[in-house]
């Protein structure tokens, strides 16, 4: 795929670009918002209408799935890092001018995780508005329902920004007896949840600003989440109620200093949980962090500026249990240290280097220290290499050792609601009560992740782009939680299957664990283009556009050794867990005049979840592939008076959307090894939601 991109990017290029001349008395201005490196993807303003987002939030997570990305990007704003990227996550999406996607060297850039990617959104220099939201959801076959309000109130002036937000949303439960009998999993007791009753209550209040020089923000957020579940235990039936509260509060500054680009903030969080039912306790948390990070170019070479980071982040938590034999208190104290430089060795605006392109290499360290965890260290180097204008190379690589956070270790000990699990001692599917919470013995991961991709873009008028990243992630001491129960697993972890007097199947400790070892492959690939929808009847704009995009994941190996005396496990082949090879996913967004269309169709490829290590059986469960769909179709009604001309990104009317998930109603199938259907996979046993309908209500006043 890379040989074939190279190919079009060079039947594309132009003829080189004459030698740059030098005029008088001409003022030249650099684009608003720009990042330090170009961006290897943009989307447009009718790019983000397209998407239908209700918030800057939801554009970003829409970016992450197209990218495929495996954790959240680090958000830059009008190519600066701030303090606190939050304080822009709940702004329309119409309060963007564009949204870019920079090159994988941007992470050490930047500041952070080298193994993350930036996004860089460029807002609107000025900006007002005031939206309210009422979504309503309710499956094809009934028995649970939700309800979510949202308002929001947004202001921005050049540095100075203001939101105001309220939410609150209800799910009710789902029971058991709400399916056929027949369709669901046969140890599941009738007054057992499917799915939890949640209730959400949530109020936020952000702002930026300037004082002389500097510019300040402050974040501030109260929330309340209520779950409730029942089981069947012993014959009994019992309900479980747990209730989070938390309080979170974050400010800072950013301006220059002594030549230095310098942001330091302060985050504090007071959280409160209690549990009944299952389990009786009450935690309360207390976490404080202070964070300062810099940057400046430190020389000017033929080729440009050398530039240097560095950031430092303190963190000292402290948490209490309360139950019903003993009150542990845990306290954890971590200091994070990196630095990365980045260096320029040939530049397209060199006479000397012109003709090689744009080449950029960056190096980096940094270092962990926890007080009860000890010191731990890391790497990483990159380069990036446009060596013509529509075609950008890059690698990185990087190594580190982390400490587990500090809810791996500490969370409080809980039971979540009952799941369906395959027991391959009995033959059987069981309803286990899974234990959840953290593991004070957890030790350090080291990680290893090295990634190579290409992008080339933009083509023909449609702006053709095109992308492919191959990543590799090896793992010691990997944190993760207990992989799919097999005998195997079973054997290597006794202490954490449960089971009753009669070798039953009952529970499972879920908490995390130390692997031996993990390592992953993954080759993702992308193509998009965007289609314009007509013109007007001058021909001069265009009402519309669609927007289409294919993304494929292939998993070239997934592996996992639990204990240095064990065998390793190939999860694609059905070790230890039943992972897909393949992935493949097509969006399309598209917008013309009122009207909106979202659509995307999700592949996963077969599986198999294997009884013997290193061997097909005749007991294995085969997982068939699943392939899902959704649609959504929105409608913008015009408030009256409301002026269009000029306007098409405000919808002041109301907004209606209908949405279909799971729109074929396509649920996880499976069967044994010698064909017979297999236990636990009947037609609500994995999924009772199925399809699903959702009518939201939106407008602008």
């Amino acid at each position: 795929m890379l040989a074939h991109l190279i190919l079009i990017a060079f039947q594309a290029e132009p003829s080189p670009l004459p030698p740059p001349v030098q005029l008088e008395e001409v003022e030249v201005v650099g684009r608003r918002g720009a990042a330090k490196v170009a961006p290897e993807q943009e989307l447009v303003p009718e790019e983000i209408d397209n998407l239908g987002a209700y918030d800057i939030g939801e554009v970003i997570a829409r970016l992450s799935e197209r990218l495929g990305l495996q954790q959240p990007p680090v958000v830059i704003v009008n190519g600066r890092q701030v303090v606190d990227a939050r304080n822009f996550m709940g702004f329309p999406p119409d309060a963007l001018v564009r949204v870019e996607t920079l090159p994988p060297q941007a992470g050490a850039l930047y500041g952070g995780d080298p193994s993350r990617r930036v996004v860089n959104i460029v807002l609107q220099a000025a900006f007002k508005s005031r939206d309210a939201q009422a979504k309503m959801a309710r499956p094809n076959a009934g028995g649970t329902s939700s309800v979510v309000g949202d308002a929001r109130q947004s202001h921005i002036e050049d540095n100075n920004t203001f939101q105001l937000g309220v939410q609150a949303s209800r799910t009710t439960s789902l029971r058991a007896d709400e399916r056929p009998a027949d369709d669901r999993s046969p140890s599941a007791g009738e007054a057992d949840t499917l799915r939890p009753e949640i209730r959400v209550a949530s109020a936020t209040v952000s702002a930026t600003g300037a004082v002389g020089d500097w510019t300040t923000s402050f974040t501030g957020a109260a929330r309340r989440q209520s779950d409730a579940f029942t089981t069947t235990t012993a014959g009994h039936v019992l309900e479980t109620r747990q209730t989070v509260d938390s309080l979170t509060a974050a400010g800072g500054v950013s301006g220059r200093v002594l030549g230095w680009s310098l942001r330091a903030g302060m985050d504090g969080l007071i959280a409160r949980s209690r549990q009944s039912g299952l389990t009786r306790f009450a935690s309360r948390t207390q976490v404080l962090s202070a964070t300062v990070s810099a940057d400046r170019p430190v020389m000017e070479l033929p080729t440009g500026p050398i530039l240097v980071t560095a950031d430092a982040r303190y963190t000292a938590s402290r948490s209490e249990t309360r139950n019903a034999t003993k009150t542990p208190t845990h306290t954890a104290q971590t200091l994070d240290l990196r630095s990365n430089v980045n260096l320029p060795i040939l530049s397209g605006f060199s006479d000397r280097t012109r003709r090689w392109g744009d080449l950029s290499v960056n190096l980096g360290g940094r270092l962990n220290r926890q007080t009860d965890a000890g010191a731990n260290g890391g790497l990483n180097a990159g380069f990036a290499w446009t060596p013509l204008s529509r075609l950008r190379l890059s690698a990185q690589w990087s190594q580190a050792t982390d400490a587990p956070t500090r809810e791996q270790r500490f969370a409080p000990l809980q039971y979540g609601p009952s799941r369906p699990v395959y027991d391959f001692r009995s033959g059987q599917a069981v309803e286990i009560t899974p234990l959840l919470g953290g593991n004070p013995d957890l030790a350090p991961q080291t990680t290893q992740t090295t990634s190579l991709s290409a992008s080339a873009a933009p083509f023909g008028r449609w702006g053709v782009q095109g992308n492919f990243d191959l990543q590799t992630v090896r793992a010691s001491n990997a944190i993760g939680a207990l992989p799919t129960l097999t005998p195997a697993v079973e054997a290597a972890f006794p202490d954490r299957i449960v089971r009753d007097a009669e070798g039953r199947l009952i529970g499972v400790d879920q908490r995390p664990i130390n692997l031996a070892q993990s390592k992953s492959e993954t080759l993702s690939s992308g193509l998009s283009a965007n289609i314009p929808l007509g013109a007007d009847a001058n021909g001069s704009t265009r009402p519309g556009s669609i927007q289409v995009g294919i993304s494929h994941i292939w998993r070239l190996g997934d592996s996992l050794v639990i204990r240095d005396d064990l065998p390793r496990l190939d999860q694609l082949a059905g070790d230890g867990g039943g992972v897909p090879r393949h992935q493949l996913i097509v969006k399309l967004d598209g917008r013309y005049a009122r009207w909106g269309v979202n659509a995307v169709v999700n592949w996963k490829g077969p599986a198999r979840l294997r009884r013997e290590l290193g061997r097909d059986g005749p007991e294995d469960i085969r997982l068939s592939d699943l392939l899902t769909a959704g649609v959504r179709i929105s409608m913008t009604f015009d408030a009256p008076g409301a002026t269009r001309e000029g306007e098409r990104r405000r919808n002041d009317g109301f907004h209606l959307e209908v949405e279909v998930e799971n729109l074929f109603d396509n649920r996880p199938e499976a069967r044994l090894g010698d064909g017979r259907p297999a236990p636990g996979y009947a037609r609500n046993a994995q999924d009772p939601l199925g399809r699903t309908l959702r009518v939201s209500i939106s407008r602008r006043f």
